[in-house]
């Protein structure tokens, strides 16, 4: 038995059409339920691709943003990127959608309904306007945070010189999401000069997220050694940060 918004996403993953899936989410965001089944996105694009004509990369933008898997999208965009519906283009330029400080995609409200209805709350009464192709409606995205984790590491790993640019844009976005875009570019910052990745260590280790201090500290072992990413570790406000320890890679004795 479907369960929740299972029986509107079956309508959904039924309709074949990139078009016309991108249209049902723009109208309605929030209405296909909950899961945590994140393989149903990527059998969701996996069905349509090919169809319509929008662009691959905007139609995994509308699937990855649905509110139905916001609390996989990390596991959603891995697999997405090993399930070779995307092309390298299609991945770059759908991270850059992931970056961006507000996605605002504006459309036709006749591509929605041609019928827009008006009530009128004092007495209930409503009217039926028609639009028309001229009248536009805006659907605003919302990479959670492990997508833009995801697309800060791949940018950075495509072009260590934009890391800048990176740290100025992630500077506009809401702490919890500027937070995963440093995470994403420590996580790619083997190819950064080291005074680089020493600037990106000192921004990873003031942000919020316990998570991106504990990568911070990681790379400041790679950097300084265990001693110093441990004495930096003792004086942070989070327990779990405290008990920093390096990973058994990071210790591993070499012929050097």
């Amino acid at each position: 038995m479907l369960r929740g918004g299972d029986e509107a996403f079956e309508d959904l993953a039924g309709l074949g059409d990139a078009d016309e899936v991108c249209r049902r989410l723009s109208a309605s965001p929030w209405g296909w339920g909950r899961s945590t089944r994140h393989q149903e996105a990527v059998e969701l694009l996996a069905g349509v691709s090919g169809t319509g004509e929008l662009p691959p990369a905007f139609v995994a933008l509308m699937i990855c943003t649905c509110r139905r898997w916001d609390r996989v999208t990390a596991r959603l965009i891995t697999a997405l990127e090993h399930s070779e519906l995307l092309d390298a283009a299609d991945l770059d330029e759908l991270a850059e959608g992931f970056l961006a400080h507000e996605h605002v995609i504006a459309y036709p409200l006749a591509w929605v309904s041609p019928d827009w209805l008006d009530v009128e709350l004092h007495d209930g009464s409503s009217t039926v306007r028609v639009v028309d192709q001229g009248t536009l409606g805006q659907h605003r995205t919302r990479p959670e945070p492990p997508l833009r984790r995801w697309a800060a590491r791949r940018a950075l790993r495509a072009n260590p010189a934009r890391l800048e640019q990176l740290l100025s844009d992630a500077d506009l976005l809401a702490p919890r999401h500027r937070d995963a875009v440093i995470h994403g570019l420590l996580d790619a910052c083997d190819g950064l000069e080291v005074t680089e990745r020493r600037g990106l260590v000192a921004r990873g280790l003031r942000g919020g997220q316990s998570n991106v201090r504990l990568a911070a500290l990681d790379v400041l072992c790679e950097l300084d050694g265990p001693d110093a990413a441990r004495s930096r570790a003792h004086i942070d406000t989070n327990a779990t940060v405290r008990r920093w320890r390096p990973s058994a890679e990071l210790t591993q004795p070499t012929l050097l």
